[in-house]
């Protein structure tokens, strides 16, 4: 709701040392368990990411790839980076996870910026794909990962799962979508038809229906019934802060009291 005019960056010394480790969890529910208890320990890894099975070939770029992945990675001074290591693979072993060496850890972060799969399907005729990402508290994430994956399951040919972004009290989930219509009419109406099943799946679990990609206008029709009462907050700050109502209009899904209409 504003124009940034400078910016101010808080800058850090690169680790002295970074110690990787790929793990392969028997099941979604014991990396979730281990996830949970790696964050409520205090423990601070600066890479933590969990892969359901259907994600894990793609993240550990190995097709014959069994059980559901987790990418670990500690850094800081040695001592305190090597004893974090060691808490949170006896955290992870104690939920039965193999340890499988630190090559597809250390291969992702070369990577992690690849969007390729994504965008080359979207650039085929027809192609259907998308990244949706909620959250939930740890009691809620993954009954929502389950209802999520067998709602969107009808509606593409592979629906990937995986967790990062993780807190003591949560985490952030993401839902990768990837599939081929007939026509691009036809993977147009099959996104809308995503979008809606997955916001209105969101919503039924009590999850946020974004973590951190924001809003959009995909998530405009769902976000009155997702902040509930706290969008009388949000009005009153936009009024406070933008009494012309210019600011971001249409993006917000306020009532047009509090926004300029557009023409």
């Amino acid at each position: 709701m504003g124009v940034v005019t400078e910016v101010t960056l808080k800058i850090f010394p690169i680790a002295p040392m970074r110690i990787y480790e790929t793990l392969c969890f028997p099941t979604v529910s014991t990396g979730l368990k281990a996830m949970r208890k790696i964050m409520r320990d205090g423990l601070h890894p600066f890479l933590l990411r969990f892969y359901d099975e259907d994600e894990s070939h793609h993240a550990m770029r190995d097709s014959n790839a069994t059980g559901c992945a987790m990418f670990l990675g500690c850094e800081g001074l040695e001592p305190v980076a090597r004893a974090e290591h060691i808490s949170c693979l006896a955290i992870c072993q104690a939920e039965g996870a193999e340890r499988l060496g630190p090559d597809a850890a250390i291969g992702w972060m070369g990577r992690r910026f690849d969007f390729s799969t994504v965008e080359n399907l979207l650039a085929e005729p027809g192609g259907v794909a998308e990244t949706i990402e909620v959250a939930h508290f740890w009691d809620g994430i993954e009954p929502t990962y389950r209802a999520l994956k067998a709602a969107l399951v009808p509606l593409a040919d592979q629906v990937l799962g995986h967790f990062s972004h993780a807190y003591p009290q949560g985490t952030s989930l993401y839902m990768i979508v990837l599939g081929r219509a007939e026509d691009a009419a036809a993977a147009e109406a099959r996104l809308e038809r995503i979008w809606d099943v997955s916001m209105e799946t969101a919503l039924r679990e009590g999850a946020a229906i974004s973590h951190h990609h924001g809003v959009g206008l995909a998530r405009l029709p769902y976000i009155r019934r997702g902040l509930g009462q706290n969008m009388i907050v949000l009005e009153r700050i936009k009024t406070a802060l933008d009494p012309a109502g210019i600011m971001s209009p249409g993006k917000l899904g306020l009532t047009n009291r509090h926004e300029h209409k557009l023409p």
